[in-house]
Protein backbone atom coordinates (compact mmCIF):
# COMPACT_ATOMS: atom_id res chain seq x y z
CA UNK A 1 0.00 0.00 0.00
CA UNK A 2 1.23 3.46 -0.97
CA UNK A 3 1.08 5.81 2.01
CA UNK A 4 1.17 9.84 1.52
CA UNK A 5 2.08 11.41 4.84
CA UNK A 6 0.24 15.12 4.54
CA UNK A 7 1.88 17.01 6.98
CA UNK A 8 5.24 16.38 8.04
CA UNK A 9 5.92 17.23 11.81
CA UNK A 10 6.59 15.74 14.41
CA UNK A 11 3.17 13.57 14.53
CA UNK A 12 3.48 12.46 10.64
CA UNK A 13 7.21 12.21 10.74
CA UNK A 14 6.84 9.90 13.91
CA UNK A 15 4.35 7.89 12.43
CA UNK A 16 5.47 7.93 8.77
CA UNK A 17 8.65 6.65 10.65
CA UNK A 18 7.26 3.21 12.02
CA UNK A 19 5.16 2.83 9.14
CA UNK A 20 8.36 3.05 6.90
CA UNK A 21 10.32 1.30 9.26
CA UNK A 22 7.49 -1.94 8.78
CA UNK A 23 8.17 -1.85 4.99
CA UNK A 24 5.41 0.33 4.11
CA UNK A 25 5.81 2.58 0.89
CA UNK A 26 5.51 5.98 2.49
CA UNK A 27 5.67 9.34 0.78
CA UNK A 28 6.03 13.20 3.04
CA UNK A 29 4.69 16.02 1.96
CA UNK A 30 5.42 18.77 3.67
CA UNK A 31 7.71 22.47 2.10
CA UNK A 32 9.75 22.94 5.76
CA UNK A 33 11.23 19.15 5.63
CA UNK A 34 11.84 18.41 2.27
CA UNK A 35 15.67 19.52 2.21
CA UNK A 36 16.65 18.22 5.55
CA UNK A 37 14.46 14.80 5.07
CA UNK A 38 16.53 14.57 1.84
CA UNK A 39 19.87 15.43 3.13
CA UNK A 40 19.98 13.56 6.08
CA UNK A 41 16.86 11.12 6.41
CA UNK A 42 14.30 10.92 8.82
CA UNK A 43 15.57 10.38 12.72
CA UNK A 44 13.55 9.18 15.51
CA UNK A 45 14.75 9.72 19.19
CA UNK A 46 12.27 7.39 21.00
CA UNK A 47 11.18 5.30 24.38
CA UNK A 48 10.62 2.48 22.02
CA UNK A 49 12.92 2.45 20.32
CA UNK A 50 15.45 4.89 18.26
CA UNK A 51 14.68 5.12 14.05
CA UNK A 52 17.10 6.12 11.42
CA UNK A 53 15.64 6.20 7.79
CA UNK A 54 18.68 7.53 5.57
CA UNK A 55 16.78 7.33 2.57
CA UNK A 56 13.13 8.62 2.59
CA UNK A 57 10.26 9.55 -0.17
CA UNK A 58 9.56 13.21 0.72
CA UNK A 59 7.79 16.00 -1.80
CA UNK A 60 7.35 19.56 -1.73
CA UNK A 61 3.87 19.32 -2.96
CA UNK A 62 0.84 16.70 -3.86
CA UNK A 63 1.24 16.56 -7.20
CA UNK A 64 4.73 15.68 -7.08
CA UNK A 65 3.37 12.86 -5.09
CA UNK A 66 0.78 11.46 -7.40
CA UNK A 67 -2.08 9.42 -6.25
CA UNK A 68 -1.63 6.74 -3.24
CA UNK A 69 -3.89 4.08 -1.48
CA UNK A 70 -4.08 5.39 1.45
CA UNK A 71 -3.61 9.59 2.60
CA UNK A 72 -3.03 10.09 6.26
CA UNK A 73 -4.00 13.88 7.30
CA UNK A 74 -1.33 14.79 9.90
CA UNK A 75 -1.10 19.13 9.66
CA UNK A 76 -2.94 21.05 12.07
CA UNK A 77 -6.67 21.68 11.84
CA UNK A 78 -5.66 26.00 11.12
CA UNK A 79 -4.51 24.09 7.84
CA UNK A 80 -7.57 22.13 6.54
CA UNK A 81 -8.19 25.48 3.94
CA UNK A 82 -5.38 23.50 2.07
CA UNK A 83 -7.68 20.54 1.17
CA UNK A 84 -9.02 21.25 -1.65
CA UNK A 85 -5.43 21.86 -3.16
CA UNK A 86 -3.93 19.65 -1.96
CA UNK A 87 -6.35 16.22 -1.38
CA UNK A 88 -7.35 15.88 -5.22
CA UNK A 89 -3.39 15.25 -6.59
CA UNK A 90 -3.42 12.36 -3.82
CA UNK A 91 -6.61 10.32 -4.74
CA UNK A 92 -7.76 7.85 -6.53
CA UNK A 93 -11.07 5.91 -7.24
CA UNK A 94 -10.62 3.72 -3.89
CA UNK A 95 -8.55 6.44 -1.85
CA UNK A 96 -9.10 6.24 1.60
CA UNK A 97 -8.56 9.07 4.17
CA UNK A 98 -7.45 8.96 7.98
CA UNK A 99 -7.30 12.27 9.64
CA UNK A 100 -4.95 12.40 13.02
CA UNK A 101 -5.61 15.76 13.79
CA UNK A 102 -7.08 17.09 16.54
CA UNK A 103 -10.67 18.12 17.54
CA UNK A 104 -13.75 17.91 15.64
CA UNK A 105 -14.48 18.53 12.24
CA UNK A 106 -12.31 17.63 10.63
CA UNK A 107 -13.16 14.26 9.07
CA UNK A 108 -16.11 15.84 7.63
CA UNK A 109 -13.91 18.92 6.00
CA UNK A 110 -12.10 15.60 4.09
CA UNK A 111 -14.94 14.34 3.17
CA UNK A 112 -15.79 17.42 1.17
CA UNK A 113 -13.43 15.93 -1.55
CA UNK A 114 -13.68 11.69 -0.73
CA UNK A 115 -16.92 9.97 0.18
CA UNK A 116 -17.53 10.03 3.62
CA UNK A 117 -17.52 6.00 3.56
CA UNK A 118 -13.95 6.40 2.81
CA UNK A 119 -12.55 8.83 6.05
CA UNK A 120 -11.47 7.04 9.09
CA UNK A 121 -10.55 8.81 12.27
CA UNK A 122 -7.05 8.16 13.72
CA UNK A 123 -6.98 9.90 17.58
CA UNK A 124 -2.97 9.70 18.87
CA UNK A 125 -2.07 9.68 22.41
CA UNK A 126 1.30 10.32 21.83
CA UNK A 127 3.98 13.48 22.95
CA UNK A 128 6.25 13.67 20.38
CA UNK A 129 8.20 17.16 19.47
CA UNK A 130 10.13 18.02 16.92
CA UNK A 131 13.20 19.99 17.51
CA UNK A 132 14.20 20.70 14.45
CA UNK A 133 12.93 18.97 10.71
CA UNK A 134 13.65 15.80 10.66
CA UNK A 135 14.96 15.44 14.51
CA UNK A 136 11.68 13.73 16.30
CA UNK A 137 11.85 13.38 20.14
CA UNK A 138 9.37 10.67 20.98
CA UNK A 139 8.75 11.38 24.72
CA UNK A 140 5.32 8.79 25.66
CA UNK A 141 2.74 6.60 24.51
CA UNK A 142 2.11 6.67 20.94
CA UNK A 143 -1.36 4.32 20.90
CA UNK A 144 -3.86 4.85 18.18
CA UNK A 145 -7.71 4.20 18.34
CA UNK A 146 -9.49 4.10 14.92
CA UNK A 147 -13.02 4.57 13.90
CA UNK A 148 -15.09 5.24 10.93
CA UNK A 149 -16.86 8.88 9.98
CA UNK A 150 -19.95 7.55 8.59
CA UNK A 151 -20.83 4.39 11.09
CA UNK A 152 -21.27 0.74 9.24
CA UNK A 153 -20.22 -3.00 9.58
CA UNK A 154 -17.86 -2.27 6.44
CA UNK A 155 -16.48 1.13 8.00
CA UNK A 156 -15.98 -0.77 11.50
CA UNK A 157 -13.76 -3.70 9.69
CA UNK A 158 -11.88 -1.07 8.16
CA UNK A 159 -10.84 0.56 11.30
CA UNK A 160 -9.69 -3.02 12.30
CA UNK A 161 -7.71 -3.11 9.29
CA UNK A 162 -6.11 -0.14 9.87
CA UNK A 163 -5.49 -1.15 13.55
CA UNK A 164 -3.70 -4.09 12.51
CA UNK A 165 -1.63 -1.94 9.63
CA UNK A 166 -0.21 0.28 12.51
CA UNK A 167 0.37 -2.71 15.41
CA UNK A 168 2.68 -3.83 12.48
CA UNK A 169 4.57 -1.23 13.00
CA UNK A 170 5.16 -1.59 16.95
CA UNK A 171 1.77 1.28 18.05
CA UNK A 172 -0.61 -0.63 19.99
CA UNK A 173 -3.82 0.29 18.76
CA UNK A 174 -8.04 -0.38 19.07
CA UNK A 175 -11.12 0.60 17.31
CA UNK A 176 -14.43 1.53 17.57
CA UNK A 177 -17.60 1.63 15.62
CA UNK A 178 -18.22 5.44 16.23
CA UNK A 179 -15.94 8.73 15.69
CA UNK A 180 -17.35 10.65 18.61
CA UNK A 181 -16.80 7.99 20.81
CA UNK A 182 -12.92 8.46 20.58
CA UNK A 183 -12.92 12.23 19.61
CA UNK A 184 -14.16 12.56 23.54
CA UNK A 185 -11.50 9.70 24.91
CA UNK A 186 -8.90 12.48 23.35
CA UNK A 187 -10.47 15.58 24.15
CA UNK A 188 -10.87 14.70 27.86
CA UNK A 189 -7.17 15.43 27.49
CA UNK A 190 -6.81 18.16 25.11
CA UNK A 191 -9.18 20.65 26.27
CA UNK A 192 -7.94 21.25 29.87
CA UNK A 193 -4.31 20.66 29.05
CA UNK A 194 -3.52 21.67 26.11
CA UNK A 195 -5.66 24.86 27.08
CA UNK A 196 -4.39 25.32 30.23
CA UNK A 197 -0.67 25.41 28.87
CA UNK A 198 -1.90 27.63 26.26
CA UNK A 199 -3.86 29.99 29.04
CA UNK A 200 -0.41 29.85 30.98
CA UNK A 201 1.31 31.31 27.54
CA UNK A 202 2.77 28.12 26.13
CA UNK A 203 3.85 26.38 29.72
CA UNK A 204 5.24 22.47 29.61
CA UNK A 205 3.12 20.30 31.60
CA UNK A 206 5.76 19.88 34.43
CA UNK A 207 5.36 23.72 35.11
CA UNK A 208 1.41 23.57 35.21
CA UNK A 209 1.66 21.43 37.87
CA UNK A 210 4.05 23.64 40.07
CA UNK A 211 1.15 26.33 39.80
CA UNK A 212 -1.34 26.52 42.40
CA UNK A 213 -4.51 25.01 42.07
CA UNK A 214 -4.28 24.47 38.53
CA UNK A 215 -4.03 20.36 38.92
CA UNK A 216 -7.26 20.83 40.05
CA UNK A 217 -8.53 23.44 37.70
CA UNK A 218 -7.47 20.77 35.20
CA UNK A 219 -9.58 18.15 36.67
CA UNK A 220 -12.66 20.36 36.99
CA UNK A 221 -12.39 20.96 33.21
CA UNK A 222 -11.34 17.22 32.80
CA UNK A 223 -14.72 16.24 34.37
CA UNK A 224 -17.15 18.39 32.43
CA UNK A 225 -15.27 17.22 29.23
CA UNK A 226 -16.74 13.77 30.44
CA UNK A 227 -20.42 14.79 31.31
CA UNK A 228 -20.99 15.97 28.08
CA UNK A 229 -19.53 13.01 26.41
CA UNK A 230 -22.18 11.18 28.69
CA UNK A 231 -24.54 13.42 27.75
CA UNK A 232 -23.77 12.87 23.98
CA UNK A 233 -24.63 8.97 24.54
CA UNK A 234 -20.51 8.25 24.76
CA UNK A 235 -19.77 7.51 28.45
CA UNK A 236 -16.42 7.45 28.88
CA UNK A 237 -14.66 4.74 31.11
CA UNK A 238 -15.06 5.36 34.95
CA UNK A 239 -11.30 5.69 35.64
CA UNK A 240 -10.90 8.39 32.92
CA UNK A 241 -10.46 11.54 35.00
CA UNK A 242 -7.64 9.44 37.57
CA UNK A 243 -5.49 8.06 35.01
CA UNK A 244 -5.58 11.07 32.65
CA UNK A 245 -4.31 12.73 35.38
CA UNK A 246 -1.52 10.54 36.36
CA UNK A 247 -0.46 9.92 33.01
CA UNK A 248 -0.15 13.47 32.62
CA UNK A 249 1.77 14.04 35.95
CA UNK A 250 5.07 11.98 34.61
CA UNK A 251 5.21 14.20 31.18
CA UNK A 252 7.64 16.22 32.51
CA UNK A 253 8.76 18.99 30.41
CA UNK A 254 6.49 17.95 26.92
CA UNK A 255 4.88 21.20 25.83
CA UNK A 256 1.29 20.39 24.06
CA UNK A 257 1.23 20.98 20.84
CA UNK A 258 -1.31 23.86 21.01
CA UNK A 259 1.64 25.89 23.93
CA UNK A 260 4.02 24.99 21.09
CA UNK A 261 2.12 26.88 18.21
CA UNK A 262 1.53 29.53 20.11
CA UNK A 263 5.46 29.98 21.52
CA UNK A 264 5.69 30.37 17.82
CA UNK A 265 3.40 32.63 16.73
CA UNK A 266 1.49 29.92 14.77
CA UNK A 267 -1.72 29.76 14.59
CA UNK A 268 -3.35 27.35 17.33
CA UNK A 269 -6.52 25.25 17.01
CA UNK A 270 -8.88 26.96 19.33
CA UNK A 271 -12.30 26.17 16.65
CA UNK A 272 -11.37 22.14 16.52
CA UNK A 273 -10.02 22.02 20.06
CA UNK A 274 -12.17 24.26 22.25
CA UNK A 275 -14.69 26.20 20.13
CA UNK A 276 -16.72 23.26 18.37
CA UNK A 277 -16.82 21.46 21.17
CA UNK A 278 -17.85 23.47 23.75
CA UNK A 279 -20.59 24.10 21.60
CA UNK A 280 -21.68 20.54 21.68
CA UNK A 281 -21.70 20.89 25.00
CA UNK A 282 -24.27 23.61 24.96
CA UNK A 283 -26.35 21.32 22.49
CA UNK A 284 -26.31 18.96 25.11
CA UNK A 285 -27.45 21.00 28.01
CA UNK A 286 -24.66 20.52 30.11
CA UNK A 287 -23.26 23.25 32.49
CA UNK A 288 -19.51 23.84 31.83
CA UNK A 289 -18.34 26.77 33.90
CA UNK A 290 -14.33 25.81 34.37
CA UNK A 291 -14.25 24.38 30.67
CA UNK A 292 -16.23 27.87 29.79
CA UNK A 293 -14.02 30.03 31.71
CA UNK A 294 -10.82 28.15 30.02
CA UNK A 295 -12.11 28.80 26.63
CA UNK A 296 -12.25 32.65 27.46
CA UNK A 297 -8.55 32.50 28.80
CA UNK A 298 -7.46 31.25 25.57
CA UNK A 299 -9.31 33.73 23.71
CA UNK A 300 -7.90 36.51 25.66
CA UNK A 301 -4.47 35.11 25.27
CA UNK A 302 -5.22 35.02 21.48
CA UNK A 303 -6.26 38.31 21.08
CA UNK A 304 -9.69 36.71 19.90
CA UNK A 305 -13.07 37.92 20.51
Amino acid sequence: MKIAILGAGALGCYYGARLAEAGEDVCFIGRSVYAPLRAGGLHVESVHGDIHLPQVQVCRKAEECGPVDLVIVCWKTTCNDLLGACLPPLLKESTEVLTFQNGMGNAEAIATYVPAERVFIGLCFVCCMMDEPGQIRHLEGGDIQFAPLKPSAAGSARAREFAVLFEKSRIVTSAYDYAEQIQWCKLSWNIPFNGLCVAHGGISVRKLFTLPGQDERARLIMEEVCATAEKRGFPLPMNMVHRQMERTRVMGDFIPSSAVDYLRGRPVEYDAIWGLTLERAHEAGVEVPHWEQLAADIRRRLNRA
